[in-house]
């Protein structure tokens, strides 16, 4: 028995194979492919292919290209650029996008031909096992439609359409944005489509409401694909999957056009969910959906609060699509999946195990969970998750609580945080060798317990709240005085278990205790004041980069391991990474604490630096702070060097973005809201 299928694309063509350049509308045989780094290169003609290009691209307005093989019925190439620039020409798949039928027989390629084209349209005949289906795509208004429809009867054994989007993730970490998933681990349409830096598609099809998708990865192999699963068409009716462009619009606490054009493009690129990825070596399976670091790498608990920030200026990414249901999935993976459940201590990363030896405490995963539940209670208005998940909210808390071992309001990390002992961090700045007393960890446990005394409020538990809102009190009469450094006039980093103050010479520190109220702005201001002189001092003028993470070496005995490098002061690795690098992420809390102390013409001027680098684009996928999942050490351009050669192993960290939300800081009232409760 054999099956057919029609494909027919309007506007945009698909083929399978390489990806080949040809004038709109005509034949090619030279095959043009993108290496991981996104940079173009020509590979030998396939003389057994006729393919075609099909764009609707113009100046300034949303466009599509595909290139299609006429004779297999496969699209090799897909691009998009939703801004209106040339960013169509990178293509997203990594594979030929191919239609496949799936059932009882078992999983079947469809294979056909083109049957009809236009200048933006054409329809595909694909066949398997005796059945007809006809697919059209049709390029239009910027998007495209694929309409699937069936011209036989039904064969027995064949139940349902798979679409499968291989993405090249090592071009751009595309990646479907929902928060709506089943408890299988399906998505749900309507999704975003987002193509970091290239550009976003809402997805849908409202002819058949509820289609369901898989979302799979392989860290090892850096793959993921996106296979949507469709109904086999009724017999003289079909139905389309749209896909339009989408523009985050200008909110109202942005005041500036030009400055929310040169941002939204990026705006979305902070959303990576995790793709389903099954054991490999060392690592346990990942679910899906999960806020991560990017599309095949680590859920991170401790950096949860940077999503929750993100969505709470943001709630709703377009019409049926919440930011916030995202967050809420999340934070319930977190609270019931902990490291320990008869401690109350909350994971670092899906896999601990995976690490070995190495295995983190950190602490900072227990506020940042807090921080982000309220940041979803107060987006959401969800008071029903809140009465409950409270309970559990107080669990987490008591985690804390027992870690102020002295009673003196502070918590203390496991970690010693003594020099020397080369440890992994108790936080998300994890190569810091840092413990005890930990400012950062304070700061966020400061605002943690302000955040969970607010929810019980809400609940009418006003004992609870008391009870919190006093604690923080307590934390905050001793917090300046075990962090200030009297010899730099800012706050240092930790105080380690021997009593020794660590100050690696960074801003976050004091910008923490500024955004959340444990100093006055005033004194604030005035240590940031001191720190910009220093930072002057340096020569660095890299300020589309953002803001160094230390001004000077870290000590090579303060440092994870070995990566203090071989000089006692840290100087031979200075400038790279986490010492003294500049990983773009802790300039969201500079620029925050800066339009909060009065600092805007020196806050305007490093974000201007920074948005310009994120409208231009530097590297080859049009990134300013990606450049496509890279998984080496030394090649991801989450961190940079002060004359900006990318130092990290991401490519694409998803807190590279948070500094967008200091757009919205010039606006009293999304100030307020940052800075509650």
């Amino acid at each position: 028995m054999r099956m057919r299928f029609y494909l027919y694309v309007s506007g945009l063509c698909m083929w399978f194979g390489t990806a080949y350049a040809a004038e709109p509308g005509r034949p090619t045989s030279s095959p043009d492919v993108q290496d991981p780094a996104g940079i173009e290169k020509t590979d030998a003609p396939a003389a057994d292919r006729e393919v075609i290009t099909l764009d609707n691209g113009a100046a300034e307005r949303p466009s599509v290209r595909i290139k299609a093989d006429m004779g297999r019925g496969a699209c090799v190439f897909l691009g998009w650029d939703t801004e209106g620039g040339d960013r169509m020409k990178h293509n997203l798949l990594r594979e030929p996008l191919e239609l496949r039928a799936v059932g009882d027989k078992g999983t079947l390629r469809l294979q056909g031909s083109v049957k009809r084209r236009g200048e933006h349209e054409a329809v595909f005949e694909l066949a398997a096992d005796n059945l007809n289906i006809t697919w059209s795509m049709r390029l239009h208004d910027g998007g495209l439609s694929m309409h699937f429809g069936r011209s036989s009867d039904p064969v027995d054994g064949l139940d349902r359409l798979e679409l499968v989007f291989p993405f090249d993730i090592t071009t751009t970490a595309t990646c479907p944005i929902t928060g709506e998933w089943t408890r299988e681990g399906k998505l749900r349409l309507p999704m975003l489509l987002h193509a970091p830096d290239i550009g976003t598609m809402r997805v849908d099809c409202p002819d058949q409401p509820g289609v369901l998708g898989r979302w799979e990865g392989s860290r090892a192999k850096r793959q993921a694909t996106l296979t949507l699963e469709l109904p086999i068409p009724a017999a003289g009716l079909g139905f389309a999957l749209q896909f339009r462009p989408w523009h985050i619009p200008q909110p109202q606490s942005v005041a500036g056009k030009d400055e929310w054009l040169a941002a939204r493009r990026g705006w979305l690129n902070l959303y990576q969910l995790s793709a389903a990825q099954v054991t490999e070596g060392a690592r346990g399976p990942i679910p899906p959906g999960l806020w991560a670091n990017n599309v095949i790498s680590d859920p991170v608990c401790n950096t949860t609060l940077f999503l929750g920030e993100y969505v709470l200026l943001l709630p709703e990414l377009a019409p049926g699509i919440k930011a916030a249901d995202i967050l809420r999935r999340t934070i319930d993976y977190w609270l019931d999946h902990p490291a320990d459940e008869q401690t109350a201590r909350l994971k670092y990363v899906v896999n601990e195990q995976s690490m070995g030896s190495s295995t983190p405490v950190m602490a900072d995963s227990n506020p940042s969970t807090l921080i982000a539940a309220w940041c979803y209670v107060e987006a959401s208005g969800d008071t029903k998750w809140l009465v409950e998940r409270l309970a559990r909210l107080e669990w987490v808390a008591g985690y804390m609580e027992r870690r102020d071992i002295d009673g003196d309001g502070l918590i203390e990390s496991p970690q010693s945080g003594n020099r020397g002992t080369h440890a992994f961090g108790d936080t998300a700045w994890d190569t810091y060798s840092s413990g005890h007393k930990n400012a950062y960890v304070n700061a966020l446990a400061y605002h943690a317990l302000r955040c969970l005394a607010d929810l019980e409020k809400r609940v009418g538990h006003t004992e609870q709240a008391a009870h919190y809102a006093a604690w923080a009190e307590k934390l905050k009469s001793v917090f300046r005085t075990t962090f200030f450094n009297p010899e730099t006039g800012w706050l240092g980093w930790w105080r380690s278990a021997d009593g020794v103050l660590h100050d690696v010479w960074s801003d976050m520190p004091t910008s923490l205790a500024v955004m959340y109220g444990l100093i006055p702005r005033d004194e604030g201001g005035k240590m940031l004041d001191l720190h910009w002189a220093a930072l002057e001092k340096t020569g660095f003028k890299r300020f589309d980069l953002g803001i160094p993470l230390n001004l000077r070496p870290v000590h090579r005995d303060d440092q994870f391991r070995d990566l203090g490098g071989q000089k006692e002061d840290g100087s031979d690795t200075f400038g790279k990474y986490l010492n003294g690098g500049c990983c773009v992420s802790n300039t969201c809390s500079w620029l925050c604490a800066g339009y909060l102390t009065g600092r805007t013409e020196r806050a305007d001027m490093v974000l201007r630096a920074m948005l310009d680098r994120q409208r231009r684009g530097v590297f080859p996928n049009g990134g300013g702070f990606q450049n496509g999942v890279i998984d080496r050490w030394g090649q991801g351009a989450e961190f940079f060097t002060w004359d900006g050669r990318p130092c990290g192993y991401e490519g694409h960290l998803v807190y590279s973005w948070t500094w967008l939300q200091a757009l919205f800081m010039r606006d009293a009232k999304a100030r307020d809201r940052l800075s509650r409760p």
